[in-house]
C-alpha cells in the first residue's frame, strides 16, 4: 500500500461485523482473489458516513463528533450482505434489497454529522457496501448466501490515509437510547 509524505486523517462512522464474521468474509474473499489486494480483517465495515481528509489531525472535529454521536438514537438490527459486487477496481459485499434498520441508522449518522458541522467528503453519498479487495476485473454481479450479523454497535473511526491504519475513535450501542462509550 501506498505511504503519504503529507499525513492524511479522514474520519469515518460504520458498522463493522463480529470476529466470527469477519473471518469468514475474509476467507471468502481469499478464495474468491487470492492475489488480490485484500482489504485487512480488522478493517471491514460498512461505512455510514465519512468526512473529508485533514492534513492536521482534527482533534476538534473528533471531540464535536463524539459529543454528538451520543444522541444517537437507533434499534439493533439485523444485516444480510448477499449480493457479490465486482466492479473495475474492486470487490464489495451489499445487501441485496433495502435494509430498513441501515438506513435509519445511516440516516441518524447524516444528522449528526450536519448537526456538528462536519464536512461531509465531496462526491460521497450511502451505498451500502463492505469492500473486500482491490483488483482491476471485468465488472460482474452476482447473488450468494451471504454473510449476516446483528448490528449492535455504531464506531467512530480515523483513518490514516495510505497508511492502513484505522483508529477507533468512539464506539455506541445501538438501544434506541443515548448510550455511548468513548475509546
Amino acid at each position: 500500500m501506498e505511504s503519504r509524505t503529507t499525513p492524511l486523517y479522514r474520519l469515518f462512522f460504520a458498522v463493522k461485523p463480529p470476529a466470527l464474521v469477519t473471518r469468514q468474509i475474509d476467507h471468502f474473499a481469499r478464495t474468491l482473489a487470492p492475489d488480490a489486494q485484500h482489504v485487512a480483517a480488522a478493517h471491514q465495515h460498512v461505512t455510514l458516513g465519512i468526512t473529508t481528509d485533514a492534513i492536521d489531525y482534527p482533534y476538534e472535529v473528533i471531540k464535536t463528533l463524539r459529543r454528538a454521536a451520543g444522541g444517537i438514537r437507533a434499534e439493533p438490527f439485523d444485516l444480510l450482505l448477499d449480493r457479490l459486487s465486482i466492479g473495475g477496481r474492486s470487490a464489495a459485499l451489499r445487501p441485496s434489497r433495502r435494509n430498513t434498520g441501515l438506513a435509519l441508522l445511516q440516516a441518524e449518522v447524516e444528522r449528526v454529522m450536519q448537526r456538528a458541522g462536519a464536512t461531509a467528503r465531496p462526491g460521497w453519498r450511502f451505498e451500502p457496501h463492505q469492500t473486500l479487495f482491490y483488483r482491476d476485473t471485468r465488472p460482474t454481479q452476482q447473488r450468494i448466501a451471504g454473510f449476516g450479523w446483528r448490528v449492535e454497535e455504531l464506531v467512530l473511526l480515523c483513518s490514516h490515509v495510505g497508511h492502513t491504519r484505522h483508529e477507533p475513535l468512539g464506539a455506541w450501542p445501538l438501544t434506541g437510547g443515548e448510550q455511548y462509550q468513548l475509546l
